[in-house]
């Protein structure tokens, strides 16, 4: 297997470093897929239980995203990325002095909110659920940056989206696990991550066909 790991999610990395030792595992096919389909199954529970089980900052661990400016924030013009959302906000938040140098660290999360926002407009600053910073600019910053002044809930848990960062899993799940084992005769091991159409279209294209000659 080769696959892209630069500036991959901690999460996905750790991940895909966990589950190619698996694939020594199980005497069939169908058991050695099994066995790495509970991998993946394992680090899904962790979105879809919103990381119940973890603390605050084991969670923004495994899911933020470090991002390093190569240039001064205003060297980048009207040009966007979450990186750039990520430094203006830092700027915002810390004062625009650590914006002026390049070599900025961006460490950010994507959040659900602005409603139907780019996600390079969703990434907020994993710095501002820092326990230093005030509980009153944390809310200030953060009904300003998601764009909701009724914001209820000023918790990671409830500002991340998690769609995306299950997407964002599945699709390395798709390239590593299901996709192969489709391509194999396998049934899918990992429901929760549906095969992409052209897959589904081209198992029942072979069914068919086997079955009608």
């Amino acid at each position: 297997f080769e696959v892209k790991r630069r500036g991959e999610l901690k999460l996905v990395k750790i991940f895909q470093g966990e589950v190619f030792d698996k694939f020594l595992e199980g005497k069939t096919l169908e058991e050695c897929y099994n066995v790495v389909g509970k991998s993946a199954n394992d680090w899904l529970d962790i979105l879809f239980t919103k990381g119940v089980k973890l603390r605050d900052e084991e969670l923004l661990d495994l899911i933020s995203e470090s991002r390093s400016m190569s240039k001064a924030l205003s060297a980048y013009g009207k040009q966007k990325s979450t990186a750039i959302t990520c430094a203006q906000r830092l700027g915002e938040l810390l004062g625009m002095d650590m914006t002026s140098d390049p070599g900025l660290s961006c460490k950010f999360i994507i959040a659900t909110k602005p409603a139907g926002a780019m996600v390079t407009q969703r990434a907020v600053p994993v710095a501002i659920f820092a326990p230093e910073v005030e509980e009153q600019k944390r809310r200030l910053f953060l009904c300003k940056w998601l764009g909701d002044n009724r914001l209820e809930s000023y918790n990671v848990r409830d500002i991340l989206d998690w769609d995306y960062y299950v997407q964002r899993l599945g699709g390395t799940i798709q390239k590593i696990i299901t996709i192969p084992a489709a391509l194999q005769g396998i049934l899918n091991p990992v429901p929760r991550v549906p095969h992409p159409s052209w897959l589904t279209k081209k198992i029942k294209y072979v069914t068919t066909t086997t079955t009608t000659t």
